[in-house]
C-alpha cells in the first residue's frame, strides 16, 4: 500500500511538472492568428482578439483570451471581456490544439436591423471569408463536450423605427457545442447544442420580461426552447418555441399560455392608454413561416385565447350606452370592442386602427365592470375566425362574430350584437373593409376617423319575434341576471 502511494505520488508529481512545462514552454500568443482564422472561418465574420492569450492549469487545462470582437459588414458585432477555450493538454505538445470547452466572459451583442431591411449579423454570400496572416492553419476540432455564457447582455435596434430591446443577465450553460467543420455550411444549420438559459430581464418599448428560463437544443437547423418560464405584465407565462432554419424560410412554431397579467399593463405597451383593468389570462398555439413580417402573417395557423373575470373598463359606462337603441347609436364603441372583443389578435391590428377617445360627451368617462370576458380564435393561413367571443356586464351581453384577414388587414363581415336573454341580437352592426379604414352597414353620423373596430350599433332593421329567433351567441358566456 505503501508503495502503491508512493508510486502515485510521484505521478502526480511528474504531471504537475509537465503541466509547469507547458505553461513555460509553450506559446499561447502563438495561436491567437490561428484561433482567430478557425472562428472567423467557421461563423464567415471578423473576429479577433484584441488582449493577451495565456495558458492555465487549475481548475481546468484551457487559454484564456482577453478583450475579443466580432464583426461583420463593418460594424461591431459582439465582443467579450474573456474567451476561456478548454483544450487537450497533450496535443500542444505535438502543436496540435483540440478544444474542450468554450467560455464567454460578459459579452456584449448589439444586432441592428438596417434602413435596408437587412441584419447587421447577415453575411453576404459572395464575401469572402477572413483569412489568418502567416500561412496555413492547422485544423482543430470543433466539437466540445461544452460551454457557457456568463453574465451576457444583448440589443436590438431597429433603425427603420427606433425601436430597442435590451436583454441583460444572459446565462447559458452548454452540456455540449458543435460549430460546423465544413466551411461551407451556414452556422445556422450546423450548430449543434443542449444547454440551459437564464436571462434576468428583458426591456422594451412599454413592456419589461424578468426570471426567464427555458431548456434549449439545437441541431440540423432545427432549435427547441422548452419549459420556457418568465414573468410578464405581472403575470407567470409558461410555453414554448420551436424554430426551424433547415429549409428555405424560417419556420416557427409556438405555444404558450400567460396567466393572471393585468391587462392594463399589456394595453400600456401597445395603445398607451388605460381603456381596461384587471386580472386576465391568455393561451396561443401558433405556426408560421417566412423571412418577413407580412409573409409570417399570411401563414399564421393554429388557435389563439383570451379570458378574464372581474375586469373594469375606464373612459364608459357599457350599461348607461345600451340602455336605450338612440344612446347606443349616438356612441362610438370602437376602443371598448378592440380589446374586448378582437382581444388576443389585437395587436395585429393596432398597425393600422386607430385608438381615439369615446366620441360623445354624453356617455364618456365613468367606469364599467365586466363580470366575464371570452374571446377565442381559430386561425388559419392568417385568417382569424371568431368562435366563442363575447362578454358581460351587470346588466349585458355583448358578442361578435365574423373573420379577420390578419394578412391583408381587413374585416371580413365581422358583426357586432348586443343580445337578449335567449341570445339573440337586439341591436347589431356589420362591419367589413380594410383595418385602416371599415365599412359600416349603415352610414352613421358618428362614422368619423375614430370608429375603428365596432363602431356604433344600429338597430336591426327586421326584428324578429322573440319567441321564434335563431340565437345571434350560444356560447359560455351568461346573460346577466
Amino acid at each position: 500500500m505503501k508503495k502503491v502511494l508512493i508510486v502515485s505520488g510521484v505521478l502526480l508529481g511528474l504531471l504537475l511538472l509537465a503541466g509547469i512545462a507547458i505553461i513555460f514552454l509553450v506559446d499561447a500568443d502563438a495561436y491567437k492568428p490561428r484561433i482567430e482564422a478557425a472562428v472567423s472561418d467557421a461563423l464567415g465574420m471578423e473576429f479577433r482578439i484584441q488582449g493577451k492569450a495565456r495558458l492555465r492549469l487549475l481548475p481546468s487545462a484551457g487559454i484564456v483570451l482577453s478583450g475579443i470582437s466580432l464583426r461583420n459588414r463593418g460594424t461591431d458585432l459582439a465582443t467579450a471581456e474573456t474567451l476561456r477555450v478548454g483544450v487537450k493538454l497533450r496535443p500542444l505538445l505535438s502543436r496540435r490544439l483540440e478544444i474542450t470547452e468554450i467560455v464567454l466572459g460578459n459579452p456584449v451583442i448589439q444586432i441592428e436591423k438596417g434602413t435596408d431591411g437587412k441584419y447587421n449579423y447577415e453575411t453576404p454570400s459572395s464575401s469572402p471569408k477572413p483569412s489568418a496572416t502567416g500561412g496555413e492553419t492547422p485544423g482543430f476540432s470543433l466539437a466540445v463536450t461544452g460551454g457557457a455564457v456568463e453574465n451576457g447582455s444583448l440589443s436590438y435596434l431597429d433603425t427603420t423605427n427606433g425601436a430597442m430591446t435590451e436583454i441583460s443577465g444572459i446565462d447559458l450553460s452548454l452540456e455540449s457545442l458543435s460549430l460546423p467543420s465544413d466551411p461551407d455550411t451556414p452556422l445556422g444549420k450546423g450548430i449543434s447544442l443542449i444547454g440551459a438559459l437564464r436571462i434576468k430581464g428583458i426591456e422594451g418599448t412599454g413592456f419589461t420580461v424578468s426570471d426567464v428560463e427555458a431548456d434549449v437544443s439545437a441541431s440540423a437547423g432545427v432549435y427547441d426552447i422548452r419549459s420556457l418560464t418568465m414573468k410578464l405584465f405581472g403575470g407567470s407565462g409558461e410555453g414554448g418555441i420551436r424554430i426551424d432554419v433547415s429549409q428555405r424560410g424560417p419556420q416557427i412554431q409556438l405555444t404558450y399560455a400567460l396567466a393572471g397579467f393585468r391587462a392594463e399593463e399589456s394595453l400600456a405597451a401597445i395603445t398607451q392608454q388605460k381603456i381596461v383593468s384587471g386580472p386576465m389570462s391568455v393561451f396561443t398555439e401558433l405556426s408560421f413561416r417566412g423571412g418577413s413580417v407580412e409573409e409570417m402573417k399570411r401563414t399564421v395557423s393554429g388557435q389563439v385565447s383570451l379570458s378574464g373575470e372581474d375586469l373594469t373598463v375606464h373612459g364608459m359606462d357599457i350599461d348607461e350606452i345600451l340602455s336605450t337603441v338612440d344612446q347606443a347609436r349616438k356612441t362610438n364603441l370602437a376602443d371598448l370592442g378592440a380589446f374586448l372583443l378582437v382581444g388576443p389578435l389585437q395587436a395585429a391590428i393596432t398597425k393600422r386602427v386607430r385608438f381615439d377617445a369615446i366620441d360623445g360627451a354624453s356617455v364618456s368617462g365613468g367606469e364599467s365592470p365586466v363580470t366575464m370576458l371570452v374571446s377565442e380564435w381559430t386561425v388559419r393561413a392568417g385568417v382569424a375566425e371568431a368562435g366563442d367571443v363575447a362578454f358581460a356586464t351587470r346588466k349585458n351581453r355583448v358578442a361578435l362574430k365574423g373573420k379577420l384577414d390578419i394578412g391583408n388587414e381587413r374585416f371580413m363581415d365581422v358583426t357586432v350584437a348586443a343580445l337578449d336573454e335567449k341570445g339573440c341580437a337586439k341591436i347589431r352592426q356589420t362591419i367589413s373593409g380594410p383595418f385602416s379604414a371599415p365599412q359600416l352597414d349603415k352610414v352613421s353620423a358618428l362614422q368619423t376617423v375614430a370608429a375603428t373596430i365596432l363602431g356604433l350599433f344600429e338597430q336591426t332593421r327586421n326584428l324578429l319575434d322573440r319567441g321564434a329567433c335563431t340565437p345571434f351567441y350560444t356560447g359560455s358566456v351568461a346573460q346577466p341576471k
